[in-house]
């Protein structure tokens, strides 16, 4: 059972696809001190957190909000928006 909240079938589907992209990114993340982790996929909402090294880090948001959030949501169709926070 996944610890990702999320309301349906379908959203339980995209956190599985969502996660299967932060870990392709997670490398990078991490080689700043930092990590992204999906908190939450509801009515096709993902919303991501930042954490660690990353947090606070205008370079770390922006590639975030920039490339990472774009590549995620034009690899996961069925997905309506990527929410960050942190």
């Amino acid at each position: 059972m996944s610890s990702i909240e999320t309301t349906t079938d379908l959203d339980l589907e995209l956190s599985a696809k969502v996660e299967k992209l932060l870990d392709m990114f997670r490398p990078i993340f991490h080689s700043e001190g930092g990590d992204a982790q999906l908190l939450s996929l509801k009515e096709g909402v993902a919303t991501i957190t930042m954490g660690g090294g990353c947090d606070g880090c205008n370079a770390s948001l922006s590639a975030m909000e920039g490339g990472v959030r774009r590549t995620i949501l034009e690899k996961t169709p069925g997905l309506r928006e990527v929410v960050i926070v942190s």
